[in-house]
């Protein structure tokens, strides 16, 4: 220990980092001919396509392939890479006639080359029924507008999920009657505070490259953070066995859980699997922020009491995620604002806690660094703050004396 404490330790990698040695995904594509796929999205936050006409666009010189939700396999999954069985619910297809927000997937075309493939997106028509979307989370639980109305939704743990009120979780503990001792503490904080949802901005997008080796799989090469569940996702997706697809996981260019799901490897190994050719897709900037998840934004209300010494007695938290259009990771996120926030205060003599995870019409939320914790911990140590002014107490102190111990 005393090796190390308060000592440089060089990263074993630094060097190779800095002078420019890790391989990436976009240096392991070592095909000649690799087809490119580029995705057409949608422009609205919540629509039905009633008709997609694909001639034109197929007609180019250069264009593949064009894949709509015709054309796609229809089985439901999540792209949550959580290890099995996942909280997350089987909420997505690879396409759907149903599109529910700015940026879902509405078709992908299958080019020589990104030039060709952007100028066919151009040329797909696309009718769509425009229904009213949910974009205030305070809206949208027991809402009329159904966000997945589809009766083949599946989830593998039951944490209070209902669809038709466009609920993913509802999630409760309670430890002693909370609001006796809450209405006997003389000192009280009754306060609600909003997070918002982030992006991760990693310095290298999303990006897959795929090709059938010579045992017939799919090998995905693609910087994901989880590849075991990344290769379940896939074979789900696809309605494929597990022991046909592999995944090689190199260098990651910057992740911090936005490649914990997985997000285009999927739409990479579909063309592979359906063409038998290798097959590359690369995000841009602007998909990486519109189109991938984000940090899940919350409303957290937070009632905290403590006595005249500063001993805090009773903590309330009221918690409301905004999933987004699709549930990944939001059960896990609800459940952990609450877990890995509150046993830190552990004298406390009553709790509770009561947790909603509700789809809107918005970007997906996702796993980033701390999910759920973060947002728990903003919102009850700005309480905790707030408290201290009132008991005119120094937060470090009131923390000290309240938090747990070994």
């Amino acid at each position: 220990m005393k090796r190390a404490v308060n000592q440089p330790i060089n990263k074993k990698d630094g060097l190779a980092l800095v002078t420019g040695k890790p391989v990436y995904t976009n240096d392991k594509v070592f095909h000649k001919d690799v087809q490119i796929v580029k995705i057409l999205r949608s422009p609205h936050a919540f629509a039905k396509i009633k008709e997609i006409d694909v001639s034109k666009a197929k007609a180019i010189d250069g264009v593949f392939e064009i894949f709509t939700y015709k054309d796609v396999p229809n089985n439901r999954f999540t792209v949550a890479a959580e290890s099995f069985p996942e909280t997350s619910p089987y909420d997505r297809l690879i396409l759907e006639d149903i599109v529910r927000y700015v940026g879902d997937e509405v078709a992908f075309v299958v080019a020589r080359n990104e030039k060709i493939a952007e100028k066919a997106k151009k040329l797909i028509k696309v009718d769509y029924e425009v229904y009213e979307p949910i974009l205030d989370v305070e809206e949208a639980y027991n809402n009329d507008n159904i966000i997945h109305s589809e009766d083949n939704i599946k989830w593998c743990l039951d944490f209070g999920i209902d669809p038709s009120k466009n609920l993913v979780a509802d999630y409760e503990i309670n430890k002693g009657d909370f609001e006796e001792v809450y209405n006997s503490c003389e000192y009280q904080v009754d306060k609600t505070y909003n997070t918002q949802g982030q992006a991760h901005a990693m310095m290298e997008t999303h990006r897959a490259y795929t090709y059938i080796d010579d045992m017939g799989r799919i090998v995905i090469v693609a910087p994901v953070q989880s590849p075991f569940n990344t290769r379940r996702i896939v074979s789900k997706a696809l309605g494929i066995s597990i022991s046909d697809v592999r995944v090689i996981k190199p260098r990651v260019g910057g992740g911090f859980g936005g490649k914990n799901s997985s997000l285009l490897e999927i739409y990479t190994a579909f063309v592979t699997w359906k063409t038998k050719k290798p097959t590359k897709m690369i995000f841009r900037r602007e998909e990486s922020f519109a189109a991938t998840t984000s940090r899940h934004p919350m409303q957290i209300s937070v009632k905290v009491g403590a006595d005249k010494s500063g001993n805090i007695k009773a903590i309330n938290m009221n918690a409301l995620s905004d999933t987004g259009a699709y549930g990944e990771h939001g059960p896990a996120t609800t459940t952990v604002s609450c877990h890995n926030v509150l046993p830190m205060y552990n004298k406390v003599d009553a709790i509770k806690f009561s947790g909603k995870s509700v789809y809107t019409n918005k970007t997906p939320g996702g796993a980033l660094r701390g999910f759920g914790a973060t947002q728990g911990c903003f919102s009850i140590e700005s309480a905790i703050n707030e408290l201290a002014g009132k008991l005119q107490m120094d937060p470090t102190e009131l923390r000290l004396k309240n938090m747990i111990r070994e």
